[in-house]
Parts: structure tokens; C-alpha cells; sequence
């Protein structure tokens, strides 16, 4: 049995002088103590260690050699994104029937399947590698607050690691800052079990930063101001101070608490008085990280703005922003301009679905009663893009991609274009405020105070959907709009028993439209572990992927998957009747 230590992932930017001989280290026997000796070495290592820790979660594309990973699955697999193409699986995984996630070495997708789990774990390794050697007798990088900045920044990319895998797999054997090359590998655990070793990592790294607060202004070594200032190349883009990092972990751990869960009855049990702390105590606006085109800072969806059959937005989510409209029914289905509607579609078979117009009260969609009139409104030209900053779909003027009959529709997810358009490269928001605030939300509806609730749910709902505002909510189960006002009601929901029309929607379904029109392709998962919690992914997806079996072999293990009809880890009949 082995135990691997990553360090070379970190290392970048440790240079040799001119004339220097360059010798190939064995990395099957790295002397690590040798590598982190040096403090400015280790300093930059731990430095690199985010970096490293998003690349592996998020930062991942296919194509030209560089690996895929299971970022664009879980798209499909949430309807974020819908696609019938092969690449990165995702036409496998979003198709319905749901098929269970192969864990082999013939798999085709065998690659992404590991990608995020063995990235992840490496840039873990690779903190936990920075604590040891912070934690050495007589080591120090210069000064108590340069090495509090690390252990705290250490500890947080640590955790981040762990949690990646422990909320995307079922299994993994959790880092710790105790690791060292002499131990053997700990035995795997559930992902739910690893999470409150997680939580106290991320508490770990506050406590330091709260340490280094405590000793006032730091010296130049670890970038002034009250306690540290982290470099602005850590988190590309975000001199943190102490206080800053110490509400960037609180959001982290908001959104880990309640993201680990894999059903609702494990969500329902969630600290949610905790993840309102949290959530509430996160950074006041968006963490936005200065992306570029190389590793590790890259958004891997890169395919997305490719449009075409790499992506469309199946009416599966965004057909419940559809108003009520005369004339609307079955007979009408089929009429591009106007006729169909989200309750004509719903009442025909899946197979036999189409792409439909939807007005919306909700202006992150295109305005206007025809399709001409709806591309106008989102942009000139064949390559729209945004002509305000909530607009958040387009009514494409491109040719329809084809696709499965229900993943058919008029419409394309273009939030970021203008980011794109601009070579991929600037700001980029991989933590929302909104997202803080919709978390806080939830537990508020969960606990029962339906007033805060709605303040927090009215900050999206008003200021970016131009929707009427949420008041007199009571009750968990009461629609949000009744008379004439349900007419442009947002979100209308698929009501069984047959599911096939639509009823306006609670305060908690209005929560969660507003967490998928705010967090889409903002991270990892951003729909698939919300909607695992909330019980709305279609029936049989897999809840998590399998362990890869390029790991479990290594231990001399038997392989496993996971879901697929009768599978291990599969999801119930979603709360849509998918």
C-alpha cells in the first residue's frame, strides 16, 4: 500500500539561478522535508495550495490534451445546462432514463470520473504538507504573523480540498495537518462523516487569522494592516486581510454544511442556526477571483460559450419562470411565437416535448411576446451579448441546437458573455453574495422565521428578477402569489399528482428559484448539491460519484458505482415528478 505526497503541484514560480544543473526529482520518493526546508519556499507553496485546490475542483477543461473533469456532468445532471454531445459526459449523464456512473478502466469517462478526486486530494496533501512543516520545532517563516497568515491559508485550502471530494463522492480518506510520509493511509469515510473534521479545519484557519488580529498590525513580511494581508496572488486578485479571509471561510463553511447532504431528510437535519451565523458573517459582496486562460485560475467550462449543441437551458428549471397566458394549452403546443406555454409543454410527454417561448415576469429573461421581439431585447447581432447587467438569458438568434425532446428550448444562459468576450480573462465571481444571503434564507424557513426570510430572498428577487417582493408569508406551504397577482407568478411548479400543470410556487420554492438564478456556473455543483438536498434531481441520478477505482485499486479494493435504476446512491422520484 502507498502513500503519495504532491508537492510539484504547488511549487510553481520556485525558480532555479542561471546555469543551474535541473534534476529531475524521483516523485515516487520525494524528500519533502528538503523541498519545504527553505522558508520562502514553503511560504510559496502554501501560497499556491488554493490555486491548486480550485484547479482541481473547478478549473479543469477539456480538449487539446488537457484533462475533463465532472464539472460539465454535474450541469447536465442538475439541468443547469442540458447537451446530447458525448464530450465530458455530457449527453451520458443528463439523459433520462438516468444511467449509473461506471467505475472502471474501459470507462470513457474514467479520466473525469478521477480528475477532481485526485486533484483535490493532491493540493490537500499538499497543505497539510505546509502545516507539518510549520508545525517543526524552531520553524518559522519570519515573524508570528507571516506564520499564522500561512497556517491559517493552509489550513483553508486543506479543507477546501477535503470538502471537494466529500460533498462530490461518496468516500475519501480525510487530510488532516497531522499527516507525515511514516503514516499509512487512513481508511476511507463517508463524505457526511468527513464534514465536521472539515468544519474544524476551516476553523482552525480562523482561529489563526483571529490569532494574528490579536497581535496587532503585522510587519512587511506578511502585508501589514490588523493582524495579515494575504499576498493578492493567493486568491488571484484579493489582498485579504485577516478579517476578510475570516468572512470568505465562514461563507465556505456555510456552503459545505448544507451542501454535503444527499437527501432532503439529511438536509432537513443540517445546523441551519449555523449556516445562518455563517452565511450571514460571509463577505459582504461577491469573492471574485481574476481569472486568466492557464491553470490554475480558468473557468473549465470554457465549451459553454460555444453554445451550439455544448449547451441549451432546458425548460426542465427555467420553464417555471412562465406566466400564466390566455389561450395556452395543449392544442397549442408546437407554436414558437406565443401560443405554447410551460403548462401546455408539461402536459405532453417527455419524449414529445418542444421548444417553447416563456414570458416572464422575471426580467433576467428577454422581454417581449414573440421570439422576434425576445431577441431584439437580448442583444444585436448572431453573438449577443448582455445589454444589461440582469439579463441573465438570451432568446437565441443562432440555429436551435438539436437535443432530446425536453431539453429543446429558445434559450441560452449568457450571464458572463461580456467576460468571456473579453478573452476569458478579469473578474469572476465563484462566491456570491447572493448565495450567503439565499443559505441564510433557507435556514430562516427552516427555523420558521418566514420574515427574515423573505428580506433575504427580496434582495435577488426585487433588485435583479424586478419581481414583486415576497410579504406576508406565514407558513412554509403557502403559495407565494393567489387571485389575478398568480397570474405572473415566479416560479410556477409542476404540481402532481400527475404533474402535468403548473402552481405557484411557496416561499421555499421561490428561495431556491433565486439561488439557481444567482449561482449558475458560479462553482462546482452550483445546482446538482442543492438540488441532491432538496430532493429535485430526476429519478435514479446518482447522488455522488463512486470512489474512482484507479483509487480503490491502489488499496487492493473492489470497485463500486453508483447510481442507475436499483443502484447504490440513487436518487428518489424527484419533487418535479422527473
Amino acid at each position: 500500500m502507498r502513500k503519495l505526497f504532491y508537492i510539484a503541484v504547488a511549487v510553481t514560480g520556485l525558480g532555479a539561478c542561471a546555469g543551474d544543473q535541473v534534476v529531475a526529482p524521483n516523485l515516487n520518493n520525494p524528500d519533502v522535508a528538503r523541498v519545504l526546508a527553505r522558508p520562502a519556499d514553503l511560504e510559496t507553496v502554501i501560497g499556491n495550495s488554493f490555486g491548486s485546490a480550485y484547479n482541481a475542483a473547478q478549473g479543469a477543461t477539456g480538449g487539446s490534451g488537457i484533462a475533463g473533469h465532472i464539472e460539465p456532468a454535474l450541469l447536465t445532471m442538475s439541468f443547469e445546462s442540458s447537451s446530447s454531445l458525448a464530450n465530458d459526459a455530457l449527453g451520458p449523464r443528463g439523459s433520462i432514463p438516468r444511467a449509473g456512473i461506471a467505475n472502471n478502466s474501459t470507462d470513457t469517462y474514467a479520466v473525469n470520473n478521477a480528475y477532481n478526486y485526485q486533484g483535490s486530494q493532491r493540493a490537500a496533501r499538499t497543505a497539510a504538507s505546509g502545516l507539518v512543516q510549520l508545525n517543526s520545532t524552531g520553524f518559522t517563516l519570519g515573524s508570528a504573523q507571516q506564520d499564522l497568515r500561512a497556517r491559517a491559508f493552509a489550513f483553508f485550502a486543506m479543507a477546501f480540498g477535503n470538502a471537494t471530494v466529500a460533498i462530490a463522492y461518496d468516500s475519501l480518506s480525510i487530510i488532516s495537518q497531522t499527516d507525515t510520509i511514516a503514516k499509512p493511509p487512513t481508511k476511507f469515510v463517508s463524505g457526511v462523516a468527513a464534514m465536521p473534521v472539515i468544519l474544524t479545519q476551516l476553523d482552525s484557519a480562523i482561529a489563526d487569522a483571529n490569532a494574528a488580529i490579536a497581535l496587532g498590525s503585522a510587519p512587511a513580511g506578511a502585508g501589514g494592516g490588523a493582524g495579515f494581508t494575504l499576498p493578492g496572488t493567493w486568491i488571484n486578485g484579493n489582498a485579504l486581510t485577516a478579517a476578510q479571509f475570516i468572512q470568505m471561510v465562514s461563507g465556505y463553511k456555510a456552503r459545505f454544511r448544507a451542501e454535503v447532504a444527499r437527501t432532503p431528510a439529511g438536509r432537513a437535519v443540517v445546523d441551519w442556526v449555523k449556516v445562518i451565523a455563517d452565511a450571514n458573517a460571509a463577505l459582504p459582496a461577491d469573492l471574485n477571483v481574476t481569472m486568466t486562460t492557464v491553470a490554475p485560475w480558468r473557468v473549465g467550462d470554457e465549451q459553454h460559450y460555444l453554445f451550439d449543441t455544448w449547451t441549451q437551458q432546458s425548460p426542465m428549471i427555467i420553464g417555471m419562470a412562465d406566466s400564466v397566458r390566455a389561450g395556452c394549452s395543449a392544442a397549442n403546443q408546437g407554436d414558437p411565437n406565443g401560443g405554447s406555454c410551460y403548462d401546455a409543454w408539461l402536459a405532453t410527454g417527455l419524449g414529445s416535448r418542444y421548444a417553447f417561448l416563456i414570458q416572464s415576469a422575471d426580467q433576467r429573461f428577454p422581454a417581449g411576446t414573440s421570439r422576434t421581439a425576445q431577441q431584439a431585447s437580448s442583444g444585436s447581432g448572431t453573438a449577443q451579448q448582455p445589454p444589461r447587467a440582469n439579463l441573465y438569458f438570451r432568446n437565441r438568434r443562432a440555429s436551435d441546437p438539436s437535443g432530446d425532446a425536453w431539453t429543446l428550448s429558445q434559450y441560452d444562459f449568457y450571464r458572463f458573455q461580456l467576460w468571456n468576450d473579453a478573452g476569458r480573462t478579469g473578474p469572476y465571481p465563484i462566491m456570491a453574495r447572493a448565495e450567503m444571503d439565499l443559505l441564510a434564507a433557507e435556514g430562516y424557513i427552516r427555523t420558521g422565521d418566514f420574515t427574515n426570510a423573505m428580506i433575504m430572498i427580496n434582495k435577488s428577487r426585487v433588485a435583479k428578477g424586478n419581481l414583486p417582493p415576497l410579504t406576508g408569508i406565514t407558513s412554509a406551504t403557502q403559495p407565494i402569489a393567489t387571485g389575478v397577482a398568480a397570474n405572473s407568478c415566479v416560479p410556477r411548479v409542476p404540481t402532481g399528482p400527475d404533474f402535468a400543470h403548473a402552481t405557484c410556487g411557496t416561499i421555499f420554492e421561490a428561495m431556491k428559484w433565486e439561488k439557481r438564478m444567482e449561482t449558475a456556473y458560479t462553482h462546482l455543483g452550483a445546482w446538482f448539491f442543492d438540488s441532491r438536498g432538496w430532493g429535485d434531481l430526476a429519478k435514479d441520478t446518482a447522488l455522488n460519484w463512486p470512489v474512482p477505482y484507479q483509487e480503490t485499486d491502489v488499496r487492493n479494493m473492489k470497485a463500486w458505482t453508483t447510481g442507475g435504476a436499483g443502484g447504490k446512491d440513487a436518487a428518489a422520484l424527484g419533487t418535479y415528478g422527473y
